[in-house]
């Protein structure tokens, strides 16, 4: 189904987001916290177990994970890691619960949920900068710019924080950011090559790459091009319960973690054959695509950037595109309420897990 984006209409995708947030925030006080009990090891020490949600199926922005628990990163640490499969239930609601100790949640994902009440915290960034894109098929003539896009048919997942990526980016060239949206689950690139929709939102170290090695790659736009505050789209979260009750764990892991996304920037062809060995069910005809992914990520700015070290918090993009997501009104609170002031994005992460 077709609709016009306008204020009302974002206003009422804001309210359901908050809805979604809000019942989430219900399963923390119903839900049993992940159990705390040591595993059994065949050591002479037993290793605790901690649990750790993937947000989609296994792809590059997880390789470090797989490579810490592969190399032994994590026994060393004392640690049992179990990688929980992506689910029906969000990473950041499964840990907002105590279903799992970590998992995966970019910055947008913690600065939504926590300011609706959910109990969740960045532990890590992934990727320093923002992976995502505005993307049309690569041959359509009539749109070079951001601009082009008004008036024609965006493929979203229903949350409204892509329309509104979508419309700044649109706007920030120019336009009148005013466009027609459906919302799409995982067929959003088949509808893109099918001419259902005419532009949707993708992430350049994936999709990006493999439509690049099809060879129909897509004509993208980056957003920061175009006025959107950068961000640290990709990380990990954890929630304040744990690290109060878990401290020692909770550093051990994000460290064994750290160990694995430097090893991943070192040598990212090992890292992918990891991570591919670790998934060949759906990784194993995709050796190019990871190995390629896998290059970019580690060159490119994402795993490192000059001046930070890997896995830390860029204060200035949690408070820009923090501001952006006030200024847009795309935040509620636990009641519904829409925020109009600011938080404290400094609550919203931490560094302190790190060496």
């Amino acid at each position: 189904m077709r609709r016009h984006v306008t204020d009302r209409a974002r206003r009422a995708a804001t309210s359901t987001l908050i809805a979604a947030v809000a019942s989430a925030v219900m399963l923390t006080g119903c839900a049993s916290p992940a159990p705390s009990e040591p595993a059994s090891s065949e050591g002479d020490e037993a290793l605790s177990p901690v649990t750790f949600a993937l947000d989609w199926a296994p792809n590059t922005n997880h390789i470090g994970v797989y490579v810490a628990d592969a190399l032994g990163y994590f026994e060393e640490a004392g640690l049992d890691v179990q990688i929980l499969p992506y689910g029906s239930a969000s990473s950041p609601q499964l840990v907002s619960a105590g279903e799992a100790d970590f998992g995966i949640g970019g910055q947008a994902n913690v600065q939504t949920a926590r300011t609706a009440g959910l109990d969740v915290v960045s532990v890590f960034r992934i990727t320093q900068t923002d992976t995502g894109r505005l993307v049309v098929l690569g041959d359509r003539d009539d749109v070079e710019r951001p601009a082009d896009l008004d008036g024609l048919v965006f493929g979203g997942f229903g949350a409204p924080l892509y329309s509104a990526l979508a419309e700044a980016t649109i706007v920030g060239d120019g336009g009148e950011g005013e466009f027609d949206e459906v919302v799409l689950d995982t067929g959003a690139y088949e509808a893109l090559s099918q001419g259902r929709i005419d532009f949707t939102l993708s992430v350049a170290t994936w999709e990006g790459i493999q439509t690049e090695l099809d060879g129909d790659p897509y004509r993208a736009f980056r957003y920061q091009d175009y006025g959107v505050p950068q961000q640290q789209s990709t990380g990990i979260i954890s929630s304040d319960a744990y690290l109060a009750e878990h401290p020692e764990e909770a550093a051990a892991f994000v460290q064994a973690v750290q160990r694995g996304y430097a090893y991943a920037t070192e040598d990212p062809d090992a890292a992918a054959d990891i991570l591919i060995e670790a998934n060949p069910d759906t990784l194993g005809n995709a050796e190019e695509l990871v190995r390629t992914s896998a290059r970019l990520m580690a060159t490119d700015g994402y795993f490192t950037i000059e001046g930070r070290a890997i896995g830390e918090a860029d204060p200035q993009a949690w408070d820009e595109f923090g501001a952006f997501l006030v200024d847009g009104g795309f935040l509620g609170d636990a009641a519904g309420e829409t925020v109009t002031e600011v938080p404290d994005w400094s609550a919203y992460y931490t560094d302190d897990l790190l060496p």
